[in-house]
Formats: structure tokens, C-alpha cells, sequence
């Protein structure tokens, strides 16, 4: 579907709503305080808002989701979700103001409660998986200018790093991590890999004890210049972080350690979907009802 043919069909406020309702309540609409189904009616003075018959409760499509209580009409919400879940690399909030007509700040708070919306998962990677660690941001700066440990390559003092596992021709698992040592390593694989996987990593120790854990453990050392042994290599995972880091520099420019983790998400879910049509990804976000994402939850400093 195109985006003239997506505008058109979801052009007014009523079309979009019965499209979510469609979505979210497939067999009538469902009361979220007391549960009761088919037993709500509109509001005369406001048809989006329904009441229960029953407890009396008001509620509307979006009522504890992540477009809660949100001012932006429908419509301007179904087209930069179009717009996200069919962008091979995602959209900037600046661009995003520009098209649907808001400000800045407010398609930033959009984007990241779409994102919101983007970051479900239902099982554990099978078969081949590739694993997989890298940096956010460029290479450190020394801290004193003679200390040869602040500026060793790969040593990654003070960034953020990001894991990925990914399976041979499937879906990716993808988000920060506390370091690169064999717990936080262990802990992301045992989260995102059945143990009945054959894991393949490259040659970092961290990956030795965490890798006994699954049917099979093949390495490449590439510290010896070695890529691939066989059929064992990480290339696909390191394709993951090259497709990130090209949205990063491209699309959004600088991402803070913060967000990390919901940009990540976004890239995990649109690699997952890569092979869907525009229109199945933006019903797989639409369907997707989040809870709700507040203003504070995205700018309150971190303890």
C-alpha cells in the first residue's frame, strides 16, 4: 500500500478509530474495568468515548495503551506509524514534525511511544544463532593523555554496549547491556536463545562458559584475522550493527545511552519484519497495544 492509498483510506478520525476498535476488540468492545464484552455504548456528546452498561466505567480504543490520553488526533498518528514501520531505517522526530504538521517535541514524544509499540517479543531464538557485541557512539578519548588503558582499542571505557543474537535467516534480539564480561554476556544469551541452539560468537572469552550452556559453540577468532571457519561466522549480526549504526548516523544523528535501548528495539523489530508489506507491519504495530508511555518515563534523569 502506498502512502497516497494508506492517507486515504485513514484519512478521518472515524475511520481510524473503527479500524483500531477492529483490531483491539474483535468480538465487540471490551470494558477494561470490569471485563464484560459487548455491553458498552457511545457517548452521544463524544462517539470515541463508549461507557459500560454495566459498571458504568468510560473508555475509548486507546484507554491504557500507549497513545493513552493522547491530544494528537488518530489520523495524524496512523501516518508517521506508516511511515516508521515502512522506512528501511526509521524517521527523525525533526522530519516527522515537518510532514504530519506538529512540533518537535511532540513527534519525538510520538516516535518513542510508537517505538513503545514496537517492542514485544513472543519466543526464544533456534537453530543457528549468531551472537554478537559492539560500542555505542565513537572511540573513546583518553582521559589523561598518558594512560595507554583509556584509549586501548575495543576496550570501550565509558560507552554503552550493545548486544545482538541473531538467527540464520530469522529474527534478531537486540539491546544494551551492563559490559561485555561473561554475566552480562550470559544473561543476554540465556534471555534471548533456546538452549537448544547452536551458538556461534567470535573469539572473546566472555563467550566460552555462557556458550556451554547450548547444544553447540563454534568461535571465529577474528583477532587472527580469521572471519570464518565452515560455515561458522558473524557476519549477519555484524550486519544488524552496520544497518544500526547507518540509521544512527543517517536518520536520527546521536541517540543518548538513555533511549539506547528503545531505538535497539525498533531496529529488532523492523529487521523481524523485513519481509512484510507495509500494511501487515502497521496492524502489527496497531495491534500492539503498549501501556502507556508518559512524558516524565522519557525525560526524568536517571538515579
Amino acid at each position: 500500500m502506498t502512502l497516497a492509498a494508506f492517507q486515504k483510506r485513514f484519512g478521518g478520525e472515524e475511520a481510524c478509530r473503527a479500524h483500531l476498535e477492529a483490531l483491539r476488540w474483535p468480538h465487540g468492545p471490551v470494558c477494561p474495568a470490569c471485563g464484560l464484552v459487548r455491553r458498552a455504548g457511545r457517548l452521544r456528546r463524544n462517539p470515541a468515548f463508549l461507557q459500560c452498561r454495566d459498571c458504568d466505567h468510560q473508555f475509548s480504543v486507546t484507554s491504557g495503551t500507549a497513545l493513552h490520553g493522547t491530544k494528537v488526533p488518530l489520523s495524524k498518528w496512523f501516518t508517521p506509524i506508516y511511515l516508521i514501520a515502512s522506512s528501511s531505517k526509521g524517521i527523525a522526530a525533526l522530519r516527522l514534525a515537518d510532514l504530519i504538521g506538529v512540533s518537535t517535541k511532540t513527534a519525538w514524544f510520538m516516535g518513542h511511544r510508537i517505538r513503545a509499540m514496537m517492542a514485544g517479543r513472543d519466543r526464544l531464538l533456534t537453530g543457528i544463532v549468531e551472537a554478537d557485541e559492539a560500542y555505542l557512539g565513537g572511540r573513546k578519548k583518553p582521559e589523561e593523555p598518558h594512560d595507554p588503558a583509556a584509549s586501548k582499542r575495543g576496550h570501550g571505557r565509558g560507552r554503552a554496549t550493545m548486544f545482538v543474537a541473531v538467527e540464520r535467516g530469522g529474527e534478531a534480539r537486540a539491546g544494551l547491556i551492563a559490559s561485555h564480561t561473561k554475566e552480562a554476556i550470559g544473561g543476554a544469551l540465556r534471555a534471548s536463545v533456546d538452549p537448544g541452539a547452536r551458538l556461534i560468537s567470535d573469539g572473546l572469552p566472555a563467550y566460552r562458559e555462557p556458550g556451554r550452556g547450548f547444544a553447540g559453540h563454534d568461535t571465529v577468532d577474528h583477532g587472527r584475522r580469521r572471519f570464518a571457519e565452515g560455515d561458522a561466522h558473524v557476519n549477519t549480526a555484524e550486519a544488524f550493527f552496520g544497518l544500526f549504526r547507518r540509521a544512527v548516523n543517517g536518520v536520527w544523528h546521536h541517540i543518548s545511552r538513555k533511549h539506547a535501548n528503545r531505538y535497539l528495539h525498533e531496529m529488532e523489530w523492523r529487521w523481524n519484519r523485513r519481509k512484510v508489506v507495509a500494511a501487515e507491519r502497521v496492524d502489527a504495530i496497531l495491534s500492539a497495544f503498549a501501556l502507556p508511555l508518559g512524558w516524565s518515563a522519557l525525560t526524568e534523569r536517571a538515579a
